[in-house]
């Protein structure tokens, strides 16, 4: 099995592709001598995938989903 490749996050940029999303995230790896080192990769997913993925990191992060007000509550606000 080939070494996993890590590094750390530090961006990412999402493009709309009709029904499927170009998905660019850049990572900071260290090199040799300890030189930092920064790749972008680029993920094609759809968008079953992209919700899956969302809610997955609202799960295991604690954190809650954004609350989407309906069409009353954006008329008389609350």
């Amino acid at each position: 099995m080939e070494q996993s490749d890590a590094g750390a996050l530090v961006g990412w940029k999402a493009n709309p592709l009709g029904s499927r999303i170009m998905l660019n995230v850049q990572t900071m790896h260290r090199g040799e001598e300890s030189d930092k080192e920064m790749r972008e990769r680029a993920i094609l997913i759809d968008r079953n995938q992209a919700v899956l993925l969302a809610n997955y990191l609202y799960e295991i992060t604690g954190e809650s989903k954004p609350h989407r007000r309906g069409l009353l509550e954006k008329i008389f606000g609350n």
